[in-house]
C-alpha cells in the first residue's frame, strides 16, 4: 500500500516530537505498547523500525507479526497544546539482523546516536491507515 506524503510527513514530526508508539500482541494476544524513537520510512508503504531496546516486543513480533503504529503530531495554537494530525498503521512486520539493509540502516542509526544499540531492524508493511486525530473521522479508516 502506498502510504500519503502527508502521512509519512506526519510520521517524521512525530518521532521527532516523541509521539510515536508501536503496539503488538503475543501469540495468546497478550498487548504490549513501547514508545520508538528511531526510524523512517524505507519507501511508500515500508516502515522500518529499530530494534534498540526491544524485550517483550521483539518476543511478540517473533510470535506474531501484525503491528500497529500510532502517532501525532502536536502544534501550539492560541497558547495551548492542539493535536493537529494523528494516524495508525497496521501491517505485518518481518524481522531483519543481518544484510546489506541492516547494516546499512544500523550505519545510520549509528550517526545519529553512537550509543543506540541496533539489534534488528523491523520492517514493517503498511496495510491499513486509520484517522486518530479528535474529531468527527476519528477512528475512521482512511486507507
Amino acid at each position: 500500500m502506498r502510504v500519503p506524503e502527508n502521512i509519512r510527513a506526519a510520521y517524521e514530526k512525530a518521532l521527532k516530537q516523541r509521539r510515536v508508539v508501536i503496539a503488538t500482541a503475543s501469540k495468546d494476544g497478550t498487548p504490549n505498547v513501547v514508545p520508538l524513537g528511531v526510524g523512517r520510512f524505507l519507501d511508500e508503504g515500508t516502515l522500518v523500525v529499530i530494534d534498540n531496546y526491544f524485550l517483550k516486543t521483539r518476543k511478540n513480533l517473533e510470535e506474531n507479526g501484525r503491528v500497529a503504529i500510532s502517532f501525532w503530531v502536536i502544534e501550539e495554537k492560541d497558547g495551548k497544546p492542539v493535536t493537529v494530525e494523528g494516524y495508525q498503521l497496521k501491517g505485518n512486520a518481518r524481522i531483519q539482523s543481518s544484510g546489506d539493509l541492516y547494516e546499512k540502516v544500523k550505519a545510520e542509526t549509528k550517526a545519529i546516536r553512537a550509543d543506540f544499540p541496533v539489534k534488528a531492524i523491523v520492517l514493517v508493511e503498511v496495510e491499513e491507515i486509520y484517522d486518530v486525530k479528535a474529531g468527527p473521522n476519528a477512528g475512521k479508516r482512511l486507507a
